[in-house]
């Protein structure tokens, strides 16, 4: 793997410079990975993500959400003044806002692997985002850990949508059982649409180290989204 890397992409408009991470095989990518980051910026548990996908055989970029809000920002949710901090830089982002800087990022990705397929992977924030990505058809399949609000948006989605593989921990603080049974249903049908439950997970539960990580239900859903991805990449 090469080395992943601080660098800047240029927003969909081409007017700014957008903050970002990626990272490289050491040979011809399997397909382009883009790591979305949860509400605490482009931190040393997001870069280790995108390194991890690097090492599996893709290209793998995230950029950073908060760029306008608070460029280059790295918080701590085991910190309480950290979170505190992260939610009031939520309130303020627009969802199109931080969809843009990630088509950023995968118009990035595609101007250096024209030929390779296109994969989200997010987290809280990030997995809405994969998700509305997927109902856009802007990729060729999405994976969403704990992505909040999405059974607010499910008529967003298409029955063709791209494949789609969402994880949930059933003690989440932030996605209520309510809003996990409702996106089940909604998918139940679909063969295109995987939808994982772990038991005594918590919001955050795939988190790459800290007091939120369930390690037995982290490193199960971690294998099945590589499965998904290398299924459908």
């Amino acid at each position: 793997m090469i080395l992943g890397q601080k660098i800047a992409i240029p927003s969909v408009d081409k007017r700014h410079q957008i903050p970002a991470y990626y990272a490289l095989p050491d040979h011809k990518p399997k397909g382009v990975i883009v790591v979305i980051p949860e509400i605490f910026g482009l931190n040393s548990g997001i870069r280790w993500r995108v390194d991890r996908w690097a090492k599996a055989g893709y290209f793998a970029i995230a950029a950073d959400l908060f760029w306008k809000i608070a460029p280059e920002v790295e918080l701590d949710p085991d910190l309480p003044e950290e979170m505190q901090q992260a939610m009031i830089y939520y309130q303020k982002l627009e969802n199109e806002a931080a969809l843009a800087t990630v088509e950023a990022a995968i118009q990035y990705a595609r101007s250096k692997q024209p030929d390779c397929k296109i994969a989200t992977v997010g987290y809280c924030l990030g997995g809405f985002l994969s998700f509305i990505l997927a109902a856009r058809k802007k990729v060729d399949a999405a994976v969403c850990y704990y992505g909040v609000d999405i059974d607010q948006h499910l008529s967003e989605i298409k029955a063709d949508h791209p494949p789609l593989l969402l994880h949930f921990g059933d003690h989440d603080n932030f996605v209520s059982e309510q809003a996990i049974k409702t996106i089940r249903s909604a998918f139940a049908e679909q063969k295109q649409a995987l939808l994982y439950i772990y038991p005594e997970a918590g919001h955050g539960f795939a988190t790459e180290k800290g007091k939120r990580r369930a390690e037995k239900s982290a490193e199960l859903a971690d294998q099945r989204s590589l499965d998904f991805i290398e299924r459908n990449l």
